[in-house]
Formats: structure tokens, C-alpha cells, sequence
């Protein structure tokens, strides 16, 4: 994810120029006045860049910066398992500078291709500068023309650049665009010494680049400079060898998991234009330190300079503990993402989607639920089937109907036109155990390849669409219409469906995972919205769902659970996030922090987890957790008891190695755990097997 440090939005410039990203660099421009704040060459603060779930928003960790240096962001506290951490911004320099002058002038005029000229030939900083443009010659064609274009202040390559500008082509030879006068300092290197430049007035060049599709333009020189004077007042920052950098955290003692406010000034980085900037990182480190507020080491990879700017000490508070809890009770729970494995609630009925097709099992009860028409059913939808084997198709997931026991519902994985990616998953229906297979019916403006999964509700089933929204305003979910969302009824088996909107749970609060946006686990993964309705709602129709806090969305490749566990208190345990375990107390407004017992067997970096692992909370109050080893030849179950402040490892449960099979998904139902355990020759096809294990002989 990339953030934007500029105030007015720009759309971004596409193709190589996008290359330049960490290897750009800015020097100091105009004359060469050389004054800086204090710096130090030692070894910087260690940085991290900040996991995806420590972003507040949907811009990354880039810091939201404006021209006169003033920045404002918000993070939420790792879980770094240390009572401190340091918090600060960090860039990378490139060093090749030379000692001449840091302005470099190109011809421009006749004796160039390109003719520039400004609104104005004198300037102030933050001032908008009109550029209009003339090719003389070599003029790009109508394919080559670029919408966006890098605009250079003091050079292209030696000075600042804000790239993804708006070109505008007013002939095929002619254009206009703008620049943005800086307002403040910037960071330079030269000589091997990174430092800060203060902003004064001289003769600066404007230059333009990337005009037409030029493999790597970005790192060249401006395509067309001319001259223009700034007129700007005495620097009031970093002319002294004191700092000049700011920053502030708000608070200053927080919980892991807790958003925190960051604040402050910092110099210019060398690409002023979205999506580039500072970032910030987080680090473990001793509070009592003193840290440079400007360091900087050579990186010998790149040849260039990684910088640290306003390392920052946050003390971390004490969060609530798995052991304070207590005994959680169980009330229902839900599951993200498609779901292969089904427990019928109630009883010991389970549906499974196998590598060998559609099977029943479960008490006395054993069938073998064929899917061969499933293929004819989707003829004349523009989809067909992406599963395997083709006489007898693979369900993605699988819902049964307790109520009337003859009717299936399942999910399939399609494509358009026998064309993949995209993969999309169409929903189906079977009142006779199989014999046939239908289409569920579609809402009313909207597609097969809208349907987003299914959600039981009592003695109904719906089936969910996603709409097709602009995410223009954060507090509408994505896949709802303003909230709402579209889906198709049947109380009967599928007998006869109805066109309605998503209601509340049947139990508990009136949150939900839903609806899931399909995506490609081994590429971007899956996003799937956790909603969440009014307090105290308990409507089967009609609800405005919202986004929670904190955790508006999971990636249910993982297949996160969210549990209810009273009228009011939901826990959300999700394997892949350095989070694994919040809680709510409000009905899902507001989400806190639980830290659970480190599990050596599970090193990994925070957002890192193996696809293999799960967790999982389940009725008798124990959390159980599949570890993938990091060399990923090995898996084994964990157990968490209630109070307890260590996990216990569960012998041989799985098998020896993945020679065994690889363990899938977990599911409960009212006292056995189940997983799906898949293997895969080295030649042939995959075969997948369904453990269905009391909960009362899983001992450590």
C-alpha cells in the first residue's frame, strides 16, 4: 500500500517510472549554500518497516507529509513483546553525488527538442508554477504520449522530483502542466555526508520528464529545463548545526494494538510526489537511550544512505492476558472465506468437499453427494467449471440445510470463457442429494460472478452478493450498496428463493464476517469485510452494516473465526496477524488486544504466518493452533487451556512429516474437532481425507 504526502491528490504515473522508487535522489539546489541540522554517520536506529495491520488506514506506512514539512500520521502499536519501542522515520538516499555544482543546466530553445516556459519567472515557495510546453521536433506519438509525467525542481536527477503529475495535450506537439514550489528543507548527500538544506533564494531550473513511454525516464535527465528565481524568506530551520527535526507521539504509554497519533516536521525526501515519502518504522529498544535525532549509514547493496530521522521511545502498557480471561464460554462462531468443511449445527452431520467430490458423513450417515451436472447447470452463464476432475467437480465450500435434508448448497470455482485468472466462485443448489444442480438465483442488477458465499440464519439459508463499489467513503463497507447487502432467500430448501438484504445472527451481537470477495490466495490473497450492526439489532432483514474498528477487514485465505461468546462479547482469532486474539465488549465497535503465550515453534516475522496455520477457538473453552514448521516439513497441534500461560504440544496427531498430508482448515462442532488433511504426490493427483477427532482425547 502506498500513501500520498501530498495534499491535492494526483493520479500516479505508470511503466518504468515507478523504478525509481528507493533509488531516486535529491541534492541541494540553487547555489551552494551548504547548512544543516547536527548529523551523525554512526550506525542509525535499527528500523522495521511496520507490518500491514499496524496501518491506521489505507495508504501503508508512508506518512502524509505536505511542502512545508509538517506531517501527520497515526500507527497501531506492534506487538513487538517489549515493555519500549522506538518509534521513527526513515528514507534511503542515493550517494552518488559529486562535489561540482548542484544544479545542472540543459539546453533549452532552439538548440533543444523541447521549448519550456513558465507562468511567471519569479517565484515564492509553496506557489503554484504553470509549465507549458512545445516539441520542435521528435515529438511522441499519439500511443506514446503519457497522461502523467515527472516534474523536476533543480534538476531531474539532482534535485526533487514529483512524479504521477497531470499532463495535458493540448495538440500533439503542445502541453501544460504545474509545479509545486517547495516550502522547506530537504535532505541531500554530498561527499559521502547526508545533511539537510535549507531552502533560500536563487536561480533554481524546472524541468519536465517522462512525457512519452521511455523505458527507465525517471532516472535520466529533465527532457527540457529552463530557469526561474526564487525570492524566499530567511530560513528559520536548519541553518544552525542544532536539529531542526520534530516529532511527537500521542500519546507517548500505549497498548499493543492501540492507535497512536504521530506529529512533527521533517525535511523533504527527494520525491515530493505520491506515492513516495518517509516512512515510518518500529523498532524494540531500550528506553533510557539517546538517539540521534539525524543518523545515517552507507548501504552497501544500494551504494546509497539509510537515514533516520526523530527516533522516538513509546512505552508499552500491559495488555489483558489469555490467562486473565478467565474460562470463556462458547456461544456460536463463524468463519471467513469459503469453507470446504461444514458441521451441521446441532448435530454430528458433516459435509466435506474432497478431493474425490461432495461427501456426507456423520453418525450412521454416509453419502456420496455427485456433482456431474453441476457443468450443464452453469451452461449459457458465461462461467465454466476451473475444478477438477471434470466428470465430478470439487466443491469450494459446502453448506447443508438442517431443515430439509435433501438440499445442498455449495460453491464452485469458475472462470469466464475457460479464461483464469480472474477465478470466481458460483453458487449452486441440489434438492434431490445431487441428481441436479441449479444456479442460485441473482439480485436484480447483478451477476453470477457476484456471489460472495453463503450465511446461515436459523431456518433460512442466503446466499450473499458483493456489489461493485468505489470505495469512495470509508465508512461504507466494500461489496455493500451504502451498507446493505443483496441477498437471495430460501426458507424451503431451495424450493423457492426471494431478493432481500443481509440480517443479523441468529445468536450473539450483530457482527459478521461477510460478504467474501474472492481473490487468489497464493497472489493477494482474499479480502473479506468484518461488519458490524447496530447495537442491540437483532433484525433477520434490512440491516445498514458498518465497518468495526480496527478490524474492518481479514484475509480469509486464513479463515479467521469470530466467536461469539455472550449477547454483547465477541473474540476474533486470526492466525495470519501479529494480533492472533481481540476481543470485543461493545458488539464489535471497538476491538482490544489480547496477548497470547509466544509459540516458539512459530518463528515468524509479524504478518508472516505459513498459509498452513490455524487457529482456532473451540466450545470447551481451549484455543488450538496448527504450527507449520518454518522449513514447512513438519506441522503439529497446540493446545492453549483456559488460564493457562503456556501452549502444550499434542502428540501425534497429524503424522510424522507432510508425507502424512497437509492440514487444512479447523472446524468444531458441538465436541470434535475436524481438518481436512490433503496429500500430494510427487506425481498424480491429490488426495484429501476428512479427521473427525473428539475433543475429549486431544491431551497434551
Amino acid at each position: 500500500m502506498l500513501r500520498t504526502i501530498m495534499s491535492n491528490t494526483r493520479n500516479l504515473i505508470v511503466g518504468a517510472s515507478l523504478l525509481v522508487i528507493c533509488a531516486l535522489v535529491l541534492a541541494g539546489c540553487g547555489t551552494s549554500n551548504r547548512s544543516s541540522s547536527s548529523s551523525s554517520r554512526s550506525t542509525p536506529v535499527a528500523t522495521q518497516d511496520i507490518p500491514p495491520s499496524s496501518v491506521c488506514g489505507t495508504n501503508g506506512d508512508y506518512v502524509h507529509q505536505s511542502l512545508n514539512g509538517d506531517f501527520e500520521d497515526c500507527l497501531r502499536v506492534p506487538a513487538l513483546y517489549s515493555s519500549t519501542e522506538v518509534v521513527s522515520l526513515q528514507s534511503y538516499l542515493l550517494g552518488t553525488r559529486s562535489s561540482g555544482p548542484t544544479t545542472t543546466f540543459l539546453p533549452s530553445g532552439p538548440e533543444g527538442p523541447i521549448v519550456l516556459s513558465l507562468g511567471t519567472n519569479t517565484t515564492s515557495p509553496g506557489r503554484e508554477v504553470t509549465i507549458t510546453g512545445r516539441f520542435l521536433a521528435d515529438a511522441p506519438t499519439a500511443r506514446q504520449r503519457q497522461d502523467n509525467a515527472t516534474v523536476c525542481w533543480d534538476g531531474c536527477q539532482n534535485g526533487l522530483q514529483e512524479q504521477g503529475v497531470a499532463i495535458h495535450w493540448t495538440s500533439p506537439t503542445t502541453f501544460s502542466t504545474s509545479l509545486e514550489v517547495p516550502e522547506t528543507a530537504w535532505l541531500t548527500t554530498r561527499n559521502g555526508v547526508v545533511s539537510v538544506h535549507p531552502l533560500r533564494s536563487g536561480r533554481y531550473e524546472v524541468g519536465v520528464a517522462c512525457l512519452d513511454a521511455i523505458s527507465g525516464c525517471a532516472l535520466g535527465p529533465a527532457q527540457a529545463e529552463t530557469p526561474i528565481h526564487l525570492i524566499a524568506p530567511k530560513p528559520s530551520r536548519c541553518v544552525t548545526a542544532k536539529r531542526c527535526e520534530t516529532m511527537s507521539l500521542n500519546p507517548s504509554t500505549a497498548q499493543v494494538g492501540q492507535e497512536i497519533v504521530i506529529k512533527g516536521w521533517a525535511p523533504l525526501e527527494d520525491i515530493i510526489g505520491q506515492p513516495f515519502g518517509l516512512s515510518v518504522s518500529v523498532t524494540k529498544g531500550p528506553g533510557r537511550q539517546h538517539y540521534a535525532p539525524l543518523s545515517y549509514s552507507q548501504n552497501l547493496k544500494g551504494g546509497g544512505f539509510d537515514v533516520v530521522l526523530s527516533p522516538r521511545v513509546l512505552h508499552v502498557a500491559a495488555s489483558a492476558t489469555w490467562a486473565s480471561l478467565g474460562t470463556v464460554p462458547y456461544l456460536s462462531s463463524t468463519f471467513a472465506g469459503a469453507s470446504t468443511i461444514q458441521p451441521v449445527s446441532g448435530s454430528n452431520v458433516v459435509a466435506s468437499c474432497l478431493s474425490t467430490g461432495l461427501e456426507i458423513t456423520g453418525g450412521h450417515t454416509q453419502m456420496r453427494i455427485p456433482t456431474s451436472t453441476v457443468a450443464s447447470a452453469l451452461r449459457g452463464t458465461g462461467l465454466s467449471l476451473f475444478s477438477s476432475p471434470a466428470a465430478n467437480p470439487t466443491c469450494s465450500s459446502v453448506v447443508l440445510d438442517s431443515n430439509n435434508h435433501d438440499s445442498i448448497y455449495a460453491g464452485f470455482d469458475t472462470a469466464q470463457n475457460d479464461s483464469a485468472p480472474p477465478i470466481y466462485v458460483a453458487g449452486l443448489y441440489t434438492t434431490d442429494d445431487g441428481a441436479n444442480w441449479r444456479t442460485i438465483p441473482v439480485p436484480a442488477s447483478m451477476s453470477l460472478e457476484d456471489f460472495a458465499g453463503f450465511s446461515i440464519q436459523g431456518n433460512r439459508v442466503d446466499a450473499l452478493y458483493e456489489r461493485s463499489n468505489d470505495y469512495s467513503s470509508k465508512d461504507v463497507p466494500p461489496g455493500t450498496d451504502h451498507g446493505l447487502v443483496d441477498v437471495e432467500v430460501t426458507a424451503n430448501g431451495g424450493a423457492s428463493w426471494s431478493t432481500s438484504t443481509l440480517g443479523c445472527p441468529r445468536s450473539g451481537p450483530c457482527t459478521m464476517l461477510e460478504p467474501d470477495q474472492w481473490g487468489n490466495c497464493a497472489m493477494n490473497g482474499e479480502s473479506q469485510p468484518v461488519l458490524t450492526g447496530p447495537t442491540g439489532e437483532h433484525d433477520v432483514s434490512g440491516i445498514r452494516w458498518s465497518d468495526t474498528f480496527w478490524s474492518s477487514t481479514v484475509n480469509s485465505c486464513f479463515s479467521q473465526q469470530l466467536v461469539a461468546t455472550s449477547a454483547k462479547d465477541l473474540l476474533l482469532v486470526d492466525p495470519s496477524s501479529q494480533y492472533p486474539l481481540v476481543r470485543s465488549n461493545d458488539s464489535g465497535q471497538t476491538w482490544s488486544y489480547v496477548a497470547l503465550p509466544k509459540l516458539k515453534a512459530a518463528q515468524y516475522g509479524p504478518d508472516s504466518i505459513s498459509m498452513s496455520n490455524a487457529l482456532l477457538f473451540a466450545p470447551n473453552s481451549y484455543l488450538y493452533a496448527v504450527v507449520t514448521s518454518p522449513s514447512g516439513t513438519k506441522q503439529a497441534l497446540y493446545a492453549l487451556k483456559p488460564k493457562a500461560k503456556e501452549w502444550c504440544v499434542i502428540p501425534h496427531v497429524f503424522g510424522s512429516d507432510v508425507t502424512s498430508g497437509t492440514v487444512g482448515e479447523l472446524r468444531v462442532d458441538r465436541s470434535d474437532l475436524l481438518w481436512m488433511q490433503t496429500i500430494y504426490p510427487t506425481s498424480g493427483a491429490a488426495s484429501s481425507r476428512l479427521h473427525v477427532v473428539s475433543l475429549a482425547r486431544l491431551h497434551c
